[in-house]
């Protein structure tokens, strides 16, 4: 999934997100993968796969505000899970950030195996 793909879909799920996030989200996928044209198609399909979970799992606010959360602090895609269900409990952005980025949180097998389908079925 090119980057142009993925924000055209994630427009489609999420009428709601910001172009700063946008902007945000392609610098952040672009610098992750210097170099690596088949890095950026993956880290596309899975940001996709985890907000489309984010969206199923909890709710279009809680996944349009993760998304929009990238203008001002992008986290790796496989901490989305993580931050949606800190925002769920009442955390703010600031706080989420900092919980994700000092514990190194990562996604059950479960989870992982969600995102790993939805990828390969983007393909």
């Amino acid at each position: 999934m090119t980057q142009s793909q993925l924000f055209d879909a994630i427009r489609e799920l999420l009428p709601f997100i910001s172009r700063e996030a946008v902007s945000a989200w392609e610098d952040f996928i672009a610098d992750m993968n210097i170099g690596n044209p088949q890095g950026e198609l993956r880290m596309c399909g899975e940001l996709y796969a985890e907000i489309l979970l984010i969206q199923q799992d909890y709710s279009d606010e809680v996944a349009t505000a993760l998304f929009n959360m990238g203008a001002r602090h992008t986290v790796n895609t496989f901490e989305l899970p993580g931050a949606a269900e800190m925002m769920e409990g009442g955390m703010d952005e600031e706080e989420i950030f900092r919980e994700i980025t000092g514990s190194g949180w990562h996604p059950s097998e479960e989870h992982t195996q969600r995102v790993k389908l939805i990828v390969r079925n983007l393909g």
